[in-house]
């Protein structure tokens, strides 16, 4: 960094809603790069742009507090998500074995068999919506088997968590009736299933965790904090993520009919949507100290956003910025985090994905978007999403 890059004034006052995210995202994510690697919006939030700034924030989590990011999310604290070492590393302990690959890999058979069975309910239409038939519901499911809980409670958990991260916004204390009830609603359920499990534990993941003994024991504000932070990085993300996998598909044909030929390039592809389309795309920290970040100093006590959108559009690591190539599939994107705050579920996340994916086009290899139909994303938001994703296909022949 030159003395000149060092002294150039911080941009200030950047308005985010004027991107145009809801239709050209690699436009939108570009234009704020132009701003530059660190600039102000007009929420006066400090935005991070490059992918080796964004990095930085992600490994550096004493300068940049997840725990203080979070504090305005409830009363309990998200766990591990908003929590800062040294309480962290005990955490990161006791959950990281619990959702390692060989853990994922015991639910493979029973969640193919949802997801099959969800595309079966639709397949015989000739058309569907990936979004409310498939991407909104197999999350939700996973995360009821995980926890060993009916799967009739699906629709329910789904309103809350939907209206959660649709009407929260990033930044501020803005709490809207409508927010409080479903936060509450969430809160009173996972509360009661936290203490039947412990009544009457069972095969499942909260019951595992709730057997540890010792100094490994938790307790229920603790289970409620983990419980909230499962359920609001893991449902609506995986939805959102799919959406985009789902758009990509219908609008590459010759992709598509590349993975249903080449399976294994199942994985890669998602990996370069999961870059391009980070559905989480702006993480907050907050500064503990002043910090340079590219040349720019951010002051203490400052809430920082790290523009996953814009780093993993980064030129100066990603030689194709801004298209699916599956010969950088393996250049490590940010999406998932990095450092002590990497993404505990992201093995999981792949999976469900994969899965889907999989099941999807052994049944309806064939299909496109619906006539006329143009998804678009709400813009700004803490979780960026399609709402419906209508899709069409050939009907199966009869047997």
């Amino acid at each position: 960094m030159t003395q000149q890059e060092t002294e150039r004034a911080m941009p200030t006052g950047v308005v985010l809603a004027t991107e145009p995210m809801a239709h050209d995202r690699n436009r939108g994510w570009e234009l704020l790069r132009q701003v530059g690697p660190v600039f102000q919006d007009d929420l006066g939030l400090y935005n991070v742009t490059t992918y080796e700034g964004v990095k930085f924030v992600q490994q550096n989590p004493k300068l940049f507090s997840s725990q203080r990011a979070f504090d305005d999310q409830g009363s309990v604290q998200q766990i591990p998500l908003a929590v800062d070492p040294p309480d962290h590393a005990r955490y990161r302990r006791i959950l990281d074995p619990v959702f390692a690959p060989r853990e994922v890999n015991k639910m493979d058979v029973e969640l193919r068999r949802q997801a099959a069975e969800l595309v079966d309910a639709f397949a015989h239409r000739g058309h569907c919506d990936a979004m409310n038939d498939l991407a909104k519901l197999f999350p939700t499911q996973v995360f009821l088997t995980m926890f060993g809980l009916p799967l009739d409670d699906r629709d329910k958990c789904m309103e809350w968590v939907r209206t959660i991260n649709a009407e929260r916004v990033l930044g501020t204390d803005i709490l809207s009736d409508s927010l409080v009830e479903a936060s509450n609603a969430l809160a009173d359920y996972s509360r009661q299933f936290i203490r039947a499990k412990r009544e009457a534990p069972g095969d499942d993941l909260l019951s595992r965790i709730l057997a540890f003994e010792g100094e490994d024991e938790w307790t229920e504000d603790e289970m409620m904090g983990f419980v909230g932070s499962f359920i609001n990085a893991g449902l609506d993300t995986v939805t959102s993520s799919l959406g985009f996998v789902f758009h990509y598909l219908a609008t590459n044909p010759d992709v598509r009919r590349r993975v249903i030929e080449e399976p294994e390039l199942v994985n890669p592809i998602i990996e370069e949507v999961l870059r391009l389309e980070p559905v989480g795309p702006r993480i907050p920290r907050v500064t503990t100290q002043d910090v340079e970040v590219c040349g720019y100093t951010i002051p203490a006590n400052s809430m920082v956003l790290m523009c996953l959108g814009a780093a993993n559009r980064d030129p100066e690591r990603f030689p194709n910025p801004h298209e699916v190539d599956v010969e950088q599939a393996n250049l490590g994107h940010l999406t998932f985090g990095g450092g002590i705050h990497r993404c505990l579920g992201s093995h999981l996340a792949r999976r469900e994905m994969r899965i889907v994916v999989e099941e999807f086009h052994r049944r309806i290899p064939e299909y496109e978007l619906a006539p006329g139909a143009e998804p678009t994303i709400k813009w700004p938001a803490g979780v960026v999403t399609f709402e419906t994703m209508p899709l069409v296909f050939p009907v199966p022949a009869a047997p």
